[in-house]
C-alpha cells in the first residue's frame, strides 16, 4: 500500500505543549510507521516558548480571538496569519490529525469563552484554516479518532487517497482502469451514485486523460464524504457472494447468508464476513475479488 501523507500536530513528536508535554496516542503511535507526516505546532511556530501561559478562545461578537488569560496579550492576528501562509504551503496531503481541544488545533473540542464563561465548543485556529482549505480530506483529532467508526472511516479515506494521489503522478487510461477496478466495490459500498458517476468518467471515449483524472478526483473524494453503513456493506457483500456462489454448494451458501444477516443484525463484526470472502477468494483463484480494496482498505494491523 502506498503510505499516506499526514499533517500531525508536533506534540505528539516533540514536548512542545504549554506545559512542556508530549501527547502519547496509542492508535498515532501504532499508525506512524504506516505514513510519511508533516508536523506543525502553531503556537511554538508563532515564536511562543514551552512552557507557556495557556491560551483561550474568546467569542467577540461574530469573531473569535485568541486571548492569553493570564497576560491579557491577543495573538489573534499572529495565529491567522500563521495558519493561512502554512495552509498555503501544504501540498499533496491525504488527511491531518491534530491535537484535541487545543486553542490552535481542536477539531470541534475547543472551548469557546463568553463572558469569562464556557459558552460552546469551536474548532482552533490552525484547523479551522484546514478544514477551509482541505474541504474534502479528513481532518481529526485523536479524541475523535477514538470512536471506531470514525477512526476506520479515517483510515479508509487516506489510503484511498494516497493511492489516487500516486495515480496523478502517472496518468494513464490503463492505470484508471485498474484503479477504478479495485475500488469498485469499496466505492459501491459509500455511495451508489458516485460509483456510477465515476465508471460513466472511466468509459468516457472524448476525455484526453488529463480531464478524466482531474473528474475523477473530485468525484472520488466526494464519494467517500460520509461514513458507510451496514446496509450499503450487506449490498457489496451480496455482489461479491454472486462472483463465487456457483462455486459453492447449498449449504455453503445458507451458511455465508446467516453471517451476512447476522452482521447486518449488528450480532457479528465486517471482518468475520469480509474474511471468508478472501478465503474462498485464495480457494477458487478468483483474483477479481482477491483485487478489491473493500476486502482490506488499510494494513490490518491498524484494525484496532
Amino acid at each position: 500500500m502506498a503510505k499516506p501523507k499526514i499533517v500531525i500536530s508536533r506534540c505528539f513528536f516533540q514536548p512542545v505543549r504549554y506545559n512542556g508535554g508530549i501527547v502519547i496516542d496509542q492508535f498515532v503511535e501504532k499508525l506512524k510507521p504506516y505514513i510519511e507526516y508533516l508536523d506543525f505546532c502553531p503556537e511554538s511556530d508563532i515564536g511562543l516558548g514551552v512552557p507557556r501561559q495557556r491560551l483561550i478562545i474568546v467569542e467577540d461578537g461574530l469573531s473569535k480571538r485568541l486571548i492569553q488569560p493570564e497576560t491579557g496579550k491577543d495573538f489573534t492576528e499572529p495565529m491567522i496569519d500563521y495558519a493561512n501562509k502554512t495552509v498555503s504551503s501544504i501540498d499533496e496531503i491525504d488527511g491531518f490529525i491534530l491535537k484535541a481541544k487545543s486553542p490552535s488545533c481542536g477539531v470541534g473540542s475547543t472551548k469557546l469563552y463568553r463572558d469569562g464563561s464556557i459558552a460552546g465548543k469551536t474548532d482552533g485556529f490552525f484547523a479551522e484554516a484546514i478544514k477551509k482549505s482541505f474541504p474534502h480530506l479528513p481532518v481529526e483529532d485523536e479524541g475523535r479518532l477514538r470512536d471506531e467508526g470514525i477512526r476506520k472511516h479515517f483510515l479508509t479515506r487516506v489510503f484511498a487517497f494516497s493511492e489516487l494521489r500516486q495515480l496523478c503522478k502517472d496518468p494513464k487510461p490503463k492505470y484508471l482502469v485498474d484503479f477504478h477496478s479495485k475500488y469498485k466495490f469499496l466505492i459501491m459500498s459509500y455511495s451508489q451514485k458516485h460509483l456510477q458517476e465515476l465508471g460513466q468518467i472511466v468509459a468516457d471515449g472524448k476525455m484526453s486523460i488529463e480531464d478524466k483524472i482531474d473528474k475523477y478526483k473530485e468525484k472520488f473524494y466526494q464519494a467517500f464524504a460520509k461514513k458507510t453503513n451496514r446496509k450499503r456493506n450487506v449490498n457489496v457483500f451480496m455482489h461479491i457472494l454472486g462472483y463465487v456462489s456457483k462455486n459453492l454448494n447449498e449449504r455453503e451458501k445458507k451458511h455465508i447468508l446467516q453471517l451476512i444477516d447476522r452482521y447486518s443484525k449488528g450480532n457479528i463484526e465486517m471482518k468475520v464476513i469480509t474474511e471468508l470472502f478472501k478465503s474462498l477468494a485464495y480457494r477458487f483463484e478468483n483474483k477479481y475479488i482477491l483485487l478489491q480494496k473493500f476486502l482490506e482498505p488499510y494494513p490490518p494491523e491498524l484494525e484496532s
